[in-house]
């Protein structure tokens, strides 16, 4: 059998195995349904996409007389050969994210909207990511997971884009942290506005980098740190503007305390410096002049650390010429700031937290004040109330 033949029939097996998966999935819940049907037409179209490459492979052979055992001989019989193998490569690559690491979260889904020590923790976190939802103007529901660390997985089913939300499960009670969520739905915003990143801000930052290129970068090195300024830097800084001018300060400061490591100034193949992120914020929050936040202070605050450990980086990749563009036309395409708007509920509300009350107020604004208190200050009591109003104890999915 040939070996493209022996390819088709991995790709069947796979599209069969997950289809009989979803068979065994007994009363989803709304949320998951959606996901579910969406997959399910997803797979019915790759079946129908095998059985096309197939049809093809079969003319290819009539056509050719292709033998596994001898090269093809000319150079529009290999382009023939290319494409199709090509096909199969875009099918089996879409497997990774669309069913391969989607399908094992379905029965943790599942059992944190089910299972007595987490269905009402549960239940509190997707309310606060459906109001940032709201914020962004997506009035769908998405699925949200307590796990390892923040993050958003990305699943392109079709010309359809579905998210899972992941939460760290070690600070599910600790409601400050979950401002840094605001990071991972800035990811679909960025999704939502690729065109618009892809037509002004990424040409720009790649003719930066060529203008200012030193003579000891070579081309292949100038290939990556294109590569990683606009397919990882440039999402990331786009997230974090996101963030802050959606919540403002409470993004700002919790992102600090992540942030805070021995090499703030290091630049990673997948994210900036953590240093240039801050400043990046900064820059924006003093832009908005909200009431009652110190920019300066808590610049200086950064500062301190970061400068006591480590010195700024004098890399390429960090020229001061390609940073600003690309801040700077981020910053444009972000536009208005929506934290201007509920800025002052925060403060309110923050006030209201420091005398012991929990208003009647959107659970983003509560989260919000309690990410700008002291840490000295106990919110478990605050917790348990906000549990109490968004999951009772009588709470059943």
């Amino acid at each position: 059998m040939f070996l493209v033949n022996q390819k088709s029939a991995v790709l069947s097996s796979k599209i069969a195995f997950a289809e009989k998966r979803l068979g065994t999935i007994s009363f989803p819940d709304n949320t998951l349904e959606a996901y579910i049907k969406d997959l399910a037409d997803w797979l019915n179209e790759l079946k129908d996409n095998v059985r096309i490459a197939q049809n093809e492979f079969r003319e290819f052979l009539e056509r050719t007389n292709f033998s596994e055992d001898a090269y093809l001989q000319t150079e529009p019989q290999r382009r023939l050969l290319e494409d199709l193998l090509r096909t199969y490569e875009g099918i089996e690559t879409s497997f990774y994210l669309g069913v391969d690491a989607f399908l094992p979260l379905i029965p943790v889904w599942i059992n944190q909207r089910r299972d007595e020590t987490t269905k009402r923790e549960h239940k509190l976190l997707i309310d606060f990511i459906q109001e940032l939802l709201q914020l962004l103007g997506i009035p769908r529901e998405m699925m949200a997971i307590f796990g390892e660390s923040h993050a958003c997985l990305p699943l392109s089913w079709r010309n359809l884009m579905r998210y899972v939300v992941f939460a760290t499960y070690s600070e599910i009670e600790n409601l400050r942290r979950w401002v840094i969520l605001t990071h991972e739905i800035g990811h679909i915003f960025y999704d939502l506005h690729s065109e618009e990143f892809k037509s002004s801000v990424i040409p720009q930052v790649m003719r930066k980098l060529v203008e200012t290129k030193p003579p000891n970068i070579g081309q292949r090195e100038l290939e990556d740190i294109i590569y990683i300024w606009t397919d990882k830097w440039i999402p990331e800084l786009a997230c974090d503007c996101f963030s802050v001018k959606t919540i403002g300060p409470p993004y700002a400061v919790q992102f600090m305390v992540m942030a805070l490591n021995s090499k703030p100034d290091y630049p990673y193949e997948s994210h900036p410096p953590m240093t240039l992120r801050v400043d990046f914020m900064m820059d924006i929050l003093e832009s908005l002049a909200l009431p009652e936040f110190d920019v300066a202070f808590h610049r200086d605050v950064w500062n301190s650390y970061s400068r006591s450990v480590t010195q700024p980086s004098s890399r390429y990749i960090l020229h001061e010429e390609v940073t600003k563009a690309a801040l700077s036309g981020i910053n444009e395409i972000v536009g208005a700031a929506s934290v201007e708007r509920g800025w002052n509920d925060v403060l309110a509300t923050r006030q209201d937290l420091s005398n012991g009350k929990v208003p009647d107020k959107n659970l983003v604004s509560i989260v919000s004040a309690m990410a700008l208190l002291e840490p000295t200050i106990n919110l478990e009591q605050v917790y348990r109330f906000l549990l109490e109003r968004h999951a009772p104890s009588s709470y059943a999915p």
